[in-house]
């Protein structure tokens, strides 16, 4: 049926299962997420990466190099935190999954990090950065005007 042109297309009825609205289905889906005991209490470790703060909460990306995880962390919850996260640090985090309702997003809430020192990635990155400047590029004789 999905392969017949337009104007053969049959009128379809409604199916009889339950409609929900985006409020409820979201709320359904943070139910799941809340009383799913395998997804409270995780550990995890992975790098820091996009790293945002403000003066509710901080917000960032945790990842293994092949996958990615939200992270939020309360802002008064990280002051009582004997850690200081950076782009590029790297972490274990123990908390709780959690499903933002109003914004339909996933994320890891840790009540606890254990830095564990740098990350892979941000270990990549400053030794391509030592090589570039060994060989002179980041000299100002190596640098191009730009073009207008």
């Amino acid at each position: 049926m999905a392969d017949a042109p337009d104007t053969e297309r049959q009128a379809v009825e409604p199916d009889a299962r339950e409609v929900l609205s985006v409020s409820q289905l979201n709320d359904r889906i943070a139910s799941v997420v809340q009383d799913t005991p395998a997804l409270n209490g995780v550990r995890c470790i992975g790098e820091v990466t996009d790293l945002h703060k403000n003066s509710t909460a901080l917000y960032f990306t945790l990842t293994d190099g092949e996958a990615e995880l939200p992270c939020m962390i309360w802002a008064n919850r990280y002051r009582e935190m004997d850690a200081d996260l950076e782009d590029g640090t790297e972490v274990i985090l123990e908390g709780d999954i959690d499903y933002w309702v109003e914004g339909g997003k996933i994320d890891l809430k840790p009540w606890e990090v254990i830095v564990v020192g740098d990350g892979d990635q941000a270990a990549t990155v400053e030794r391509l950065r030592s090589e570039l400047e060994e060989r002179g590029w980041f000299e100002d004789e190596q640098k191009r005007v730009p073009c207008k």
